[in-house]
C-alpha cells in the first residue's frame, strides 16, 4: 500500500447531541485517563471515479478546519495522479490500495473493488491510528465543516441517514433478512466508531456476510449493523427527493443525477461549485451545464400528481403519495438532535406505511 508521510490527527470538536433513547452501549474507556479522539475522513475510487473523488475532496478541504484526509484509489493514470495532487496540495494523502485488495483474496463478483474498500477500514494499516473515521463517496458535495460531522457524540458504532426510497418497497427487509420493521440506511456519508467496530469484529462480519451472501456493500453492511447504528441529521446526506435545496445540506448526495452525468436534479448552485472546483484540472468538461435551466424541475412538478396515481396504482406509488419528505426531515432531525438510534417501522412513524 503506497502513501505518502502520515500526519497527526486533530482533536475532536465539541459534541451538540444528549443521549437519550440509547440502545447499543459503546466499551466503556477509563474515566481516569484524558482521551482524544483522532478523526479522518475518506473516499474511495476506481479510476473512472478518481477524478470526482478529488474535487469532493477539495471541497472538504475548502470548507472545514483542518482534519487528516485520505482518498483510497485503486488503477487512477499517472496524469490523473498528478493532477490530483495539485489539486488537493497535500492536504488530503492519495493511498494506493490495489496491491492491498489484491492480496486480501476478497471476491468482488461483478462489483468495483473500490466499492468495498470502506469495509476494510478496520484492517487498513492507514486508518490503525483513529478512533472516529468518516467516509463519503464521491458524488457527495460538502457546504460545513466535516469536523461537525466526525466528532459527535456516538452511542452506537456506526452514524447514517435513513433512506427513505427503500420504505416505499419494504420487501427489503425479508429478502436481507432483517427484522419486521428494521430501518435501512444510505451508506453514502457514515461514520464509523471504530473502537467499537473493531472490539465487535463489525466489518469483518461484514465482509463475510457480502461474501456469503453476494450483496452489494450497502446491503452487507445494513444486514451486520442492524440495531446498531444512530441516526444522522438528514442535512448530512441530503438527497434528491426534491423537498429540501441545496441551500439547506451540511453535504449534498447526488444519489440521482450526477453533475458530471445527465445533471437530472442538479441544482444549478452545486453544479457552479463542481464547476469552479474542476477550473484548474484537465476534468472540467463533464461539469459543462447542458441545458440553460435546471434538470429536474419537471419531475418536481409531476410528483404533485402523485396522490392521484397513489389512488389507482401499486404498494410503490400508494406510499409514494403518501409521503411528506419535509415531515420526514424533521421527524430525523430531531431524532438526531436527541442522539437516538435509527427507529424501527419509520414508514408507519411517517404515516406513508
Amino acid at each position: 500500500m503506497k502513501r505518502s508521510r502520515r500526519r497527526q490527527p486533530c482533536s475532536a470538536a465539541r459534541s451538540r447531541l444528549s443521549s437519550r433513547s440509547i440502545l447499543w452501549q459503546a466499551p466503556r474507556r477509563n474515566r481516569g485517563s484524558r482521551w482524544r479522539m483522532a478523526k479522518c475522513f475518506f473516499l474511495a475510487a476506481d479510476a473512472e471515479y478518481f477524478p470526482y473523488a478529488c474535487l469532493a475532496a477539495r471541497r472538504i478541504v475548502d470548507v472545514s478546519a483542518r482534519v487528516d484526509g485520505y482518498l483510497l484509489y485503486t488503477g487512477a493514470s499517472e496524469p490523473d495522479l498528478e493532477a490530483g495532487r495539485h489539486l488537493l496540495k497535500g492536504k488530503v494523502e492519495l493511498v494506493d490500495v490495489a496491491d492491498f485488495m489484491t492480496n486480501y483474496g476478497f471476491r468482488f463478483g461483478t462489483y468495483s473493488i473500490a466499492a468495498y474498500t470502506r469495509l476494510f477500514a478496520d484492517q487498513l494499516p492507514v486508518f490503525a491510528q483513529y478512533d472516529r473515521i468518516a467516509y463519503t463517496d464521491c458524488d457527495v458535495l460538502f457546504n460545513r465543516d466535516i469536523n461537525d460531522l466526525a466528532g459527535q457524540t456516538l452511542h452506537a458504532p456506526m452514524l447514517a441517514a435513513h433512506d427513505d426510497y427503500m420504505y416505499f418497497r419494504p420487501s427489503y427487509r425479508q429478502k436481507l433478512g432483517l427484522k419486521p420493521g428494521a430501518p435501512y440506511f444510505n451508506s453514502g456519508v457514515v461514520v464509523f466508531d471504530m473502537n467499537a467496530v473493531r472490539a465487535d469484529g463489525l466489518l469483518e462480519r461484514t465482509r463475510k456476510t457480502a461474501i456469503q451472501g453476494s450483496m452489494n456493500d450497502q446491503n452487507a453492511l445494513n444486514v451486520v449493523f442492524e440495531r446498531k447504528w444512530q441516526t444522522m441529521h438528514p442535512n448530512w446526506n441530503l438527497q434528491s427527493l426534491g423537498t429540501i435545496r441545496f441551500s439547506q445540506a451540511w453535504a449534498r448526495h447526488f444519489a440521482g443525477g450526477k453533475p458530471w452525468g445527465n445533471q437530472v436534479g442538479v441544482e444549478l448552485e452545486a453544479l457552479k461549485i463542481w464547476r469552479d472546483l474542476a477550473r484548474d484540472t484537465p476534468w472540467g468538461k463533464p461539469f459543462e451545464q447542458r441545458i440553460p435551466f435546471e434538470r429536474g424541475v419537471t419531475k418536481r412538478l409531476l410528483r404533485r400528481f402523485d396522490a392521484l396515481a397513489g389512488l389507482f396504482g401499486k404498494d410503490v406509488q400508494r406510499r409514494r403519495a403518501r409521503y411528506d419528505g419535509r415531515k420526514m426531515h424533521r421527524i430525523y432531525a430531531a431524532q438526531a438532535d436527541e442522539g437516538a438510534m435509527a427507529v424501527q417501522f419509520p414508514e408507519v412513524l411517517g404515516g406513508f406505511a
